[in-house]
């Protein structure tokens, strides 16, 4: 056999072994072989926006949202600080779910930190629980970022 054969069987052994990894895996299967949207619904939303909306839920809007606030506000490259899964869970917020800082930037274009980041003095704005779900707030000091920190750290990462 030839090398390129040796190569495409290694590429592939190396693929199913990262997915036998159980984050992976969960992964795989929540969002791309047993996703919440099947293909004939998104055909129907063929805008990318409604789409996007149609698969992520409330947790999209709630950032997009933030992205017209900051518009609006006329604030250029925010850092936000999501808080865990649980934490939003924990003070009644179940229709938002906390996402990675990579997922967050595609769907908003800026920059976010996760608790446990060594970046997470940049911050500036921290997605937090609110009467209809989640909401932005302001982070005015020091103080109040590591008061933020704290409260996050106390909760499982996100997964």
């Amino acid at each position: 056999m030839s090398k390129s054969i040796y190569l495409f069987i290694a590429s592939l052994l190396i693929i199913g072994l990262f997915f036998a990894i159980p984050l992976y895996n969960n992964w795989l299967r929540r969002s791309v072989l047993f996703s919440s949207i099947s293909v004939e619904e998104q055909l129907q939303h063929l805008d990318p926006e409604d789409r996007r909306a149609a698969r992520y839920g409330n947790s999209y809007l709630v950032f997009m949202q933030a992205v017209s606030a900051f518009h609006r506000l006329g604030i250029s490259n925010p850092v936000i600080l999501l808080p865990p899964e649980g934490f939003l869970t924990s003070h009644g917020c179940f229709n938002v779910e906390s996402v990675e800082p990579a997922l967050f930037y595609y769907f908003t274009g800026y920059k976010a930190v996760l608790a446990t980041s060594a970046h997470v003095s940049e911050a500036r704005w921290a997605l937090v629980p609110g009467k209809n779900g989640a909401m932005l707030r302001g982070i005015e000091s020091k103080q109040d970022l590591d008061t933020l920190v704290k409260s996050y750290l106390q909760f499982k990462p996100n997964q």
